[in-house]
């Protein structure tokens, strides 16, 4: 078949379009603004909590063997083995379980420091402050060791910062990162533009690079006076991206969020308003107004001790047409989102979580952009003891358009596949400056960052080869939080 001069000059226009949108399936698929830093933080921080809150709950004694409730019921007026098996409990997250068993220990035999030091501590946990705090004050009337006492101190300190009613959180984050295909180019090398293949040319082409990464969120929690500790939490945050050699991959994002955290009986409710602006290339490229809805219950199965959450968020999204791409504009419409989740605490150095989404997006105009995504995620977060983390995460979703683009191609309809496996290690700066036996006065300031350091692997496949890519990730971030 032979194709006369027309229709030669309209591939090459849509060639050159179809490589116009490769800078933005790069920068919406390659970069987050938020990146997974915030999570590895607070994972961080949740784990430990669990793991010195586990540590202090059994005291000086050892958890040795497991102990069921079975083994309760065979001698339930021993003390001492209802008392292992509330650390058993507490090994296995079930932390309002040991509530009850510590409870009935302690109607029995109400003058035993060890047992209702685990209580005060587990109902610090249960956010059951007051409660909480009458134990401590007892307790520290009493005689005990010094590594006790100073365990209770400990306590009484993060009960009294928990009844502020406003608190601040500072956090700023900087780092480096290296992508080997920043621009997402197509792995087989062609791509195709009117139904017809062409080789990319310039920036098209597989690109690495590194880049320069910097973070900083600030948040206010203000809590409103209501017995249930309900809060206003009001944050900001902006990222910025520099790529080393590639301009057009430059990116800087900032957001603004209001939530109101209301807890009840039994679940916590949080809705959430946000506003994101999102430039590239120094342009603007994207802003998008959303509104969520979250729900956590801790007790969805309480036999093995499995919390659960529901989330439903809409955004609106608006594109912008910028010099490195006209196309933003196909994109311009809303996103529907909705999660389920299921999370288990194995003991106080494990947590695995694992995640169900459903993405809707339609876009405004009648664009190929319109698809249904289904997404599922497993996350697992490993303690690994004086201010060390691992931090695993692994995603594979779906995405099913709903017609042809006409630049690309007149018949096929995408269909993506999209995995993603992260590792991240983490590590106090002081804990690394100890192991090192490094020790100089103008370093002493850094000791309180964190380090983290996370491999990535993104692998997408696709029915239409434009869209099919992979890419290796290297990022190394530091992190220093101020809470006041």
């Amino acid at each position: 078949m032979t194709l006369d001069k027309k229709t030669i000059v309209r591939g090459y226009v849509a060639a050159v379009l179809a490589v116009a949108l490769l800078p933005l399936g790069a920068a919406l698929a390659q970069t987050q603004p938020g990146f997974d830093q915030r999570e590895a933080e607070r994972q961080k921080k949740l784990i430990e909590q669990q793991r010195r809150a586990g540590e202090a709950a059994q005291g000086q004694s050892s958890l040795g063997e497991t102990v069921s409730y079975a083994d309760v019921l065979k001698d339930p007026d021993n003390v001492d083995l209802n008392f292992r098996y509330a650390k058993s409990q507490i090994a296995n997250g079930n932390v309002r379980g040991a509530a009850g068993t510590l409870e009935r220990i302690l109607l029995v035999t109400p003058n035993l420091p060890q047992i209702r030091l685990t209580y005060a501590i587990v109902l610090y946990r249960l956010d059951n402050i007051n409660e909480a705090e009458r134990e401590f004050l007892a307790l520290q009337k009493l005689e005990m060791a010094d590594s006790l006492r100073a365990e209770i101190d400990r306590f009484m300190a993060a009960i009294e910062q928990r009844r502020q009613k406003t608190k601040y959180k500072v956090q700023v984050s900087f780092g480096l990162k290296r992508d080997s295909n920043v621009n997402a180019s197509p792995r087989r090398g062609t791509i195709l533009a009117g139904g017809l293949k062409f080789l990319p040319v310039g920036r098209a082409q597989k690109q690495a690079d590194f880049a320069l990464l910097g973070y900083i969120s600030g948040e206010v929690r203000q809590d409103l006076g209501r017995q249930s500790r309900d809060e206003l939490i009001i944050s900001g945050s902006y990222y910025h991206n520099e790529q080393f050699a590639i301009d057009p991959q430059d990116l800087q994002s900032g957001s603004a969020t209001v939530a109101l955290k209301l807890p009840f009986e039994n679940f916590l409710f949080t809705p959430k308003f946000s506003y994101t602006n999102l430039r590239l290339s120094r342009e603007k490229f994207f802003s998008g107004y959303s509104a969520e809805l979250r729900f956590d219950r801790r007790n969805v199965i309480p036999a093995l001790g499995i919390e659960g959450h529901f989330l439903a968020r809409g955004t609106r999204e608006n594109f912008h047409s910028i010099f490195e791409t006209a196309s933003g504009l196909q994109q311009t419409g809303f996103r529907w989102e909705w999660e389920v989740g299921l999370t288990k605490q194995f003991s106080p150095e494990h947590r695995l979580e694992g995640t169900a989404k459903f993405t809707r997006k339609l876009p405004q105009s009648f664009a190929p952009n319109d698809y249904r995504g289904y997404k599922a995620g497993v996350r697992h977060t490993w303690a690994l003891g004086e201010g060390q983390f691992l931090l695993s995460n692994a995603s594979l979703e779906n995405k099913l358009y709903k017609r042809a683009d006409p630049l690309v191609t007149n018949f096929q309809v995408r269909h993506d596949q999209l995995l993603r496996i992260s590792l991240t290690y983490g590590a106090s700066v002081g804990f690394l400056f100890d192991k090192m036996n490094f020790k100089h006065a103008y370093f002493d300031a850094l000791r309180d960052f964190t380090w983290t350091i996370t491999g990535e692997l993104t692998e997408q496949l696709s029915n239409i080869e434009n869209f099919s890519y992979a890419n290796r990730r290297a990022q190394t971030m530091f992190t220093k939080t101020w809470n006041f």
